[in-house]
């Protein structure tokens, strides 16, 4: 398993759970390309993202003691998301083709996914009364720019593939 794969799976759930009133999870980091060749760092996304919401002092500690609240359930999640990954990277990479494994373990990522996208909207429930008015008004800019660059990948896809 890659780092690079790692790193990306762990900084989208990182994202997630930062801007969970939100809801971005599949999105891959609103604050640019991944790490810019430095290590991750959870917190400085996390200020990041408050940065761009403007988020007061008071309004980053309830945001961070909602996320600490949850820190069982995040740590779990994540680490449910990477495994279930990581077990259908080797089943995609296995030799023979062995369809039915693949496919087991592609639905085990759903469940992962599934489950980390119930806690996405429970904190969600909690962050988002947090925020003023303006402040989810940027909330949602982030969140469809986020959602934009899956939208570009797969027109360049689709772009690389006609050629």
């Amino acid at each position: 398993m890659s780092a690079q794969i790692v790193r990306k799976s762990l900084l989208g759930f990182a994202v997630a759970v930062a801007i969970l009133a939100g809801g971005v999870w599949t999105g891959r980091l609103a604050a640019g390309p991944l790490g810019h060749g430095r290590h991750f760092s959870a917190q400085r996304v996390f200020e990041r993202i408050a940065d761009r919401l403007d988020l007061s002092d008071t309004q980053r500690e309830q945001v961070r003691d909602v996320l600490k609240s949850r820190k069982g359930g995040i740590l779990a999640s994540v680490d449910q998301v990477r495994t279930s990954r990581a077990a259908l990277r080797q089943a995609i990479d296995a030799d023979p083709v062995d369809e039915g494994a693949i496919r087991a373990r592609a639905a085990a990522v759903g469940r992962a996914e599934a489950d980390a996208a119930v806690l996405r909207a429970q904190i969600r429930a909690e962050i988002l009364p947090i925020l003023n008015d303006d402040q989810k008004q940027k909330l949602a800019a982030l969140r469809t720019r986020v959602e934009g660059g899956g939208d570009r990948v797969a027109g360049s896809l689709r772009e690389f593939l006609a050629h």
